[in-house]
């Protein structure tokens, strides 16, 4: 994907250099990256990469705070809270992606 593949104000907001959203914990950042599927992440162009996963923690974290709170204990998440946020996490990264036309 290149940059003239965005809309004008998208290419604008690149050119000003995106927002990025201030991850308070970011092992409970990893752990929710890590469910997303294999290859996805990569497929983000890198110049929006930072801006698109610091995003849709952010928006978790706020939008779903009782499992953000459960990324932030040590250990593994238990299968049932991992299982909703893949689901979640990757409905997130799907829309964004068709949104963009990212394959």
């Amino acid at each position: 994907m290149k940059l003239e593949d965005f809309t004008d104000k998208e290419q604008k907001e690149i050119n000003d250099g995106l927002s990025t959203a201030e991850i308070s914990d970011k092992e409970a950042g990893d752990k929710i990256l890590a469910l997303v599927p294999d290859g996805w992440i990569k497929k983000i162009p890198f110049f929006v990469r930072k801006h698109s996963t610091t995003k849709t923690i952010e928006r978790i974290a706020n939008d779903y705070p009782e499992l953000f709170a459960l990324t932030k204990k040590e250990g593994e998440l238990p299968e049932k809270e991992r299982e909703e946020l893949r689901k979640i996490i990757t409905d997130i990264f799907r829309e964004k992606m068709e949104k963009h036309n990212i394959k």
